[in-house]
């Protein structure tokens, strides 16, 4: 049943992200709504594989399309049994002290992202407690 409603969901978010790459800007005709705008989604937790019912793991995914994103690519991941690392594959990130590291992906990391593809910059415009880094290769300069 979830995967039922997920399809769903996703179809729509893909609709609406077709809808937008049609809408001319109207601050610039060249370009379209897609282009000015971050369509995020995101969920707070995941499911354990294979069980079915309310329980809840940490795994857990966003999607980032439009405007400041360096699309096609997928980042991380875990396999269907959730051995190994808890937290899921390492992703290259660039720390806030600039240097570039390979480690599992934190929620700040992904707030982190989030707000440099909005165009802020870390450190300046905003702070995360806990530190973060964002993804390398995502957010386009």
């Amino acid at each position: 049943m979830h995967t039922n409603h997920l399809r769903i969901a996703l179809e729509m978010v893909g609709r609406l992200c077709i809808e937008m790459s049609l809408t001319p800007s109207r601050s610039d005709p060249s370009r379209s709504l897609l282009d000015e705008t971050l369509v995020y989604v995101y969920s707070d937790f995941g499911r354990t594989f294979p069980k079915q019912g309310s329980d809840h793991h940490p795994a857990t995914c966003a999607l980032l399309v439009g405007g400041g994103i360096q699309g096609n690519q997928m980042l991380g991941g875990y396999d269907e049994t959730m051995n190994g690392s808890p937290m899921g594959a390492p992703v290259a990130l660039v720390e806030e002290d600039g240097s570039h590291v390979s480690r599992a992906p934190r929620s700040q990391d992904i707030a982190a992202t989030v707000m440099s593809a909005f165009g802020l910059e870390p450190g300046k415009d905003f702070f995360i407690p806990g530190g973060y880094g964002v993804f390398d290769g995502v957010v386009k300069s």
